[in-house]
């Protein structure tokens, strides 16, 4: 200002400045509501940060405010450095329902463009607060009680930005009093706005007629992975295949030989997927005659990756356009080679925050996040059969595997089962990959690992067996198909899943949470993104995990003390009524997680690639 004899009077104020890209192709869901954006806390080299911002937690005293949807403009979720922080942030986001636009904010034109979709701005003094105003768009702005020289003091707008207004701490630190002004100004817009809403009763606008609907165009999708009814890969393409064979505007192809028959299939599905593997027939028939070549889909592929992004290597001989990884991994260890060949995929979906977290903390910038789902009419809270009486029936399963702890379960029910004989552990393990066993037996939990049957089954019976339990304390169900699980789950009193890694946010777990089944959860990787206050029993004490010989990249990983599973055991014994609320609490949160849902957030990302 001295140099260039810039007073208040003739500040260059022609707003807007700056415009957004016109070629950005993500695109907000249209609703009612007012959109606000949110930015709780700028740089961290920045030498003021720690004054300048605040916590997203701060931010909950506002959030809550009716008729507003928030989108958080945050870039980078961490307080800190550590994938925790970013994921402590990311379960307050999804807790209160704010959009985590963070992905999408990758520079300042893709940030503008998102604010140029939006009504109202609130944040902290950072650059997405200059960007807004520089945008001509509405925007809040905290200011810590000694602010940045350019807000200057004492008044509540800006020479700088019209479209500007300040809300000032009255004394260090404050920001309490800071939102509870911000979350009276928030009610006072909205009241002020539903006054002059098309529609309202005061209101001279005619009602729009709308022009009648054109079908939407029809889009191919391949899966190149096969269908199940069994494994996790194998229920996903399944539920993606039922969702989109619902979907009049796509069509899928499956890729890969389905693993399922038609006598093993639900009943109710058969029509809808019967056409489907017929097709496949086809498609086999194809790629049979072109073994030696290439063969090119005009459409979207989805490619099943795993550790160290590696696929099934199908990629080398069906290609796509648009090739899209979907990936669910627990080995944090990634090479550069990679990286680098990851970054062919138009987008990686990644299966949880936490595969989420660590493909972008290497580099990766194509990454989405969809989480799978449940089908809410297999796994929902109905009355028990009880067959097993009065026992007090724990459930335990998936891949019997170190990764998953069941070796912790065993150490648990066992001194569980001391207290209250008449304790049963169900259980329903297996194993296609027995190598992955290796590793629990050194544990200090179990001795042994089970034998392997000659039809490729686990002993498990006489591991329990061996390991001090009594014949009569445990049932084990061994593999079960996805559409007959809901039934046996909702037989049991409680579930545990201890695991050390889940790579996704374990289906095993949703499912039981969705049967509002009591559920003691980890607290670790992808198990976060389902733990919330009071809607599961959350192991929060988690020590740090050896690597083993398949696994050498464990960050983030957590081993689970087997007293406070037994402690969790003992609360929900105790008190039954607790536990049956915070079970169906589970399962009305779950109903935002149907494979309905997530499938529909899938093809957005797909549809928003262009």
């Amino acid at each position: 200002p001295r140099i260039l004899g810039t007073t208040l009077e003739n500040i260059p104020a022609n707003i807007p400045y700056l415009a957004p890209p016109q070629d950005f192709k993500f695109s907000l869901e249209p609703n009612n509501k007012l959109k606000v954006g949110i930015v709780w806390t700028g740089g961290p080299l920045h030498r003021n940060n720690h004054r300048r911002s605040c916590k997203l937690s701060d931010f909950l005293k506002f959030v809550d405010v009716p008729g507003v949807s928030f989108y958080s403009l945050q870039k980078d979720l961490s307080v800190g450095d550590s994938l925790q922080d970013s994921s402590a942030s990311r379960t307050l986001l999804k807790q209160h329902q704010i959009e985590d636009l963070s992905e999408h904010c990758v520079d300042f034109a893709d940030t503008a463009a998102i604010i140029s979709q939006l009504d109202l701005v609130i944040g902290v003094d950072t650059s997405v607060a200059h960007l807004a105003g520089a945008l001509g768009k509405p925007v809040w702005i905290l200011l810590s009680f000694v602010p940045d020289w350019r807000w200057m003091l004492d008044r509540e707008d800006s020479p700088w930005y019209p479209t500007v207004r300040l809300f000032r701490q009255q004394k260090a630190g404050d920001w309490d009093g800071v939102c509870d002004r911000i979350k009276t100004a928030l009610e006072h817009l909205i009241s002020s706005r539903s006054q002059t809403q098309p529609g309202n009763a005061n209101s001279d606008t005619p009602p729009q007629i709308k022009p009648p609907e054109t079908p939407p165009p029809i889009t191919g999708i391949g899966i190149s992975w096969p269908l199940s009814i069994t494994s996790g890969w194998g229920i996903y393409c399944l539920n993606l295949t039922l969702q989109l064979r619902q979907n009049p505007a796509w069509e899928v192809a499956l890729l890969a030989p389905p693993s399922i028959t038609s006598e093993s299939m639900n009943p109710l599905h058969k029509s809808l997927l019967l056409p489907v593997i017929e097709k496949h027939k086809t498609f086999q028939e194809l790629v049979a005659a072109n073994s030696d070549k290439q063969i090119s889909c005009n459409f979207p592929v989805l490619y099943a990756l795993g550790n160290n992004l590696a696929s099934s290597g199908v990629d080398n001989q069906i290609t796509s356009a648009c090739e899209i990884g979907v990936i669910f991994f627990e080995d944090t260890r990634i090479t550069a080679e990679a990286v680098e060949t990851a970054k062919k995929y138009s987008a990686i979906v990644a299966g949880s925050n936490w595969n989420a977290d660590v493909l972008r903390s290497c580099g990766l910038t194509n990454v989405a996040m969809v989480h799978q789902g449940i089908d809410p009419t297999i796994f929902h809270p109905a009355p028990k059969s009880n067959l097993f009486g009065d026992r007090f029936v724990i459930f335990s399963g998936g891949k019997l595997e170190y990764r998953k702890g069941q070796d912790i379960v065993i150490a648990a029910f066992k001194q569980f089962r001391a207290k209250h004989p008449e304790a049963l552990l169900l259980t329903a393990w297996h194993n296609f990959w027995p190598q992955y066993m290796l590793g629990m037996e050194q544990t200090g939990n179990v001795t042994g690992l089970p034998n392997i049957n000659r039809d490729g089954s686990l002993g498990i019976s006489q591991w329990l067996a061996a390991n001090g339990l009594p014949i009569d304390s445990f049932i084990d169900i061994g593999l079960i198909p996805n559409h007959l699980a809901g039934q046996i789950l909702r037989e049991a009193d409680c579930a545990v899943f201890t695991n050390r890694c889940e790579g996704g946010t374990n289906l095993v777990a949703m499912e039981s949470m969705a049967c509002g089944v009591p559920t003691i959860l980890s607290a670790n990787t992808g198990h976060l993104d389902l733990i919330y206050h009071n809607i599961c029993y959350p192991l929060s004490n988690q020590e740090r995990v050896k690597p083993t010989a398949p696994f050498s990249g464990v960050e983030g990983w957590g081993e689970s003390e087997v007293a406070e599973v037994v402690e969790a055991l003992e609360q929900i014994y105790n008190n039954r009524e607790e536990s049956k609320n915070r079970g169906l609490a589970a399962a009305n949160f779950m109903l935002d997680w149907t494979w309905e849902k997530q499938v529909k957030r899938f093809l957005n990302v797909i549809v928003n690639l262009g």
